[in-house]
């Protein structure tokens, strides 16, 4: 059975944008191409289905030819990316205290996750694996998550003492996992993990690595969805106007949705979708107290604006809600 439940905080997906960008490919098209909107993305309390974000880790190795783009991906993360959970982490006072905050703390970010921190005589395993059933390859998504944890066992600074492991078995180009994993790599295993030495499993972590990010883009973006969801009656909603509201210059913000893979545009335009197909399921506002609501300035507008939505009328929608 599918687990509609099963889901994965936008923050994990945050540097697949910059990611294609480097490789010459729109990050939009392949967004669209997988089912994730604008507004999944800028959404930092929501959640993206778990399906759609192993559908992407798939259109990212169709787009690019890269063999384990998931692995490029999750290198590029630092803990602090990934919000309250990655600063607890980072507040850690020895490598096996992070990963006991990883494991404890795993539902904010991840939902159906199994996460375990297993301590042997000479080694422990940080490992994941996905509950339920999935229609989509889940392979990308655990490279990435993996390249992710590396990062934590990485906190004592000693590379030679972390490894890691793969239930997948050895494949072609394999090797090319060392570039983010290191030599030291087995396949074929039980659980996808990574494998800390025991010794440094208790190393005093240097208060550096607690430092949290300065200008956290998740957080902008949370901002930014918000911003333009409550601006919407008011009129246009440019992207000077939130810049401003949001202490940015416009450039800087940009950038910033530059790096979520989509124009302040489509933005704007996908808040309005999501609003408008909320609203005519409640069934609780008349269509032109709605079409007021998202910024329209009649009906009719708005009318022709759901149906390239959904295909249907607001009416004809709210009957079959």
């Amino acid at each position: 059975m599918l687990q509609d439940g099963f889901a994965h905080n936008p923050r994990t997906l945050l540097h697949i944008a910059p990611y294609l960008r480097s490789r010459s490919v729109l990050p939009s098209d392949i967004f669209k191409r997988a089912g994730v909107s604008p507004s999944m993305l800028l959404n930092g309390n929501g959640w993206v289905p778990r399906d759609l974000c192993f559908t992407l880790g798939s259109e990212l190795y169709a787009a690019t030819g890269e063999r384990f783009p998931g692995a490029d991906v999750g290198r590029m993360f630092k803990l602090t990316d990934l919000g309250t959970w990655g600063r607890a982490i980072c507040g850690a006072r020895t490598v096996r205290e992070a990963c006991e905050t990883a494991v404890n703390g795993i539902g904010l970010i991840h939902q159906g996750t199994d996460l375990r921190f297993e301590a042997g005589e000479e080694h422990a395993v940080l490992s994941l694996s996905f509950a339920g059933r999935t229609t989509s390859d889940p392979q990308q998504h655990v490279l990435g998550a993996l390249a992710v944890l590396r990062g934590i066992a990485l906190l004592a600074g000693v590379p030679d003492a972390v490894s890691a492991q793969f239930v997948q078995p050895y494949q072609r180009a394999g090797e090319r996992l060392e570039e983010t994993f290191g030599p030291s790599l087995a396949f074929a295993c039980d659980r996808d993990g990574i494998v800390i030495d025991r010794s440094i499993l208790d190393f005093p972590l240097p208060s550096s690595d607690r430092v949290a990010q300065a200008g956290d883009p998740a957080e902008t973006a949370e901002r930014l969805g918000g911003l333009v969801t409550e601006l919407l009656p008011y009129g246009g909603v440019s992207i000077d106007g939130v810049a401003r509201l949001l202490h940015l210059s416009r450039r800087t913000l940009q950038r910033r949705l530059r790096d979520f893979g989509f124009a302040f545009e489509e933005l704007v335009d996908d808040v309005r979708r999501v609003e408008a197909i909320r609203r005519v399921a409640l069934g609780e506002e008349s269509a032109i107290e709605i079409a007021f609501m998202l910024g329209y300035s009649d009906q009719a507008h708005f009318s022709r604006a759901f149906r390239r939505w959904t295909g249907l009328s607001p009416r004809e929608y709210a009957r079959r809600a």
